[in-house]
């Protein structure tokens, strides 16, 4: 890069673009997610095996001593290594986790990583208006969604195989499986 910048010639400027597109990388982690959601929608589709789950996105690394407000851990948190929407080679063994079935919800840090399951959340809205046939999984994601520090809620029916994706109450983008999938 030359040293010319709109305060004229010779003056230094330093270039953090990358640093600050690399501030959007949860975009990718949201697709990521929702990609992960709609294969395994589509093969339980397939299957005819009910599948439901609901994950939560945030950005955790403002929370003292990493401890989150509005959930609560069901038991053993299952999730005792690090794993990651963020990097491919951990493909295989996030959807053999997500394929568990586990009651309540998965906790996924901005940068992809997952920090437990089994994760029970707080419903603080418990009359907002979700699509009809939705049941309590859904309900808690619209709720959840409207959280602080929460950037969006997956959810995976495990009746209709529908996924979605909440923010602030509503669902923003959904998929559904059916025979040309």
């Amino acid at each position: 890069m030359d040293n010319q910048n709109s305060e004229g010639p010779n003056i230094p400027a330093a270039d953090f673009s990358f640093q600050f597109s690399a501030q959007r990388e949860y975009l990718k982690v949201e697709k990521k997610i929702f990609d992960t959601l709609t294969g395994i929608s589509k093969k339980s589709f397939f299957e005819k095996k009910g599948l439901g789950c609901i994950i939560v996105l945030g950005n955790f690394y403002s929370n003292d001593n990493h401890v989150i407000k509005g959930m609560r851990q069901i038991g053993v948190n299952p999730i005792q290594k690090f794993m990651s929407f963020g990097y491919s080679n951990f493909d295989d063994e996030v959807v053999k986790l997500l394929s568990q079935n586990y009651d309540g919800a998965f906790v996924v840090n901005i940068n992809g990583q997952i920090l437990g399951a089994r994760i029970y959340l707080s419903v603080e809205h418990p009359s907002l208006e979700v699509p009809e046939g939705s049941g309590t999984r859904h309900i808690t994601a619209a709720s959840f969604s409207k959280t602080k520090d929460i950037l969006c809620v997956f959810t995976l029916s495990e009746e209709s195989f529908i996924v979605r994706k909440w923010k602030d109450g509503v669902f923003t983008d959904q998929f559904f499986p059916d025979e040309k999938s």
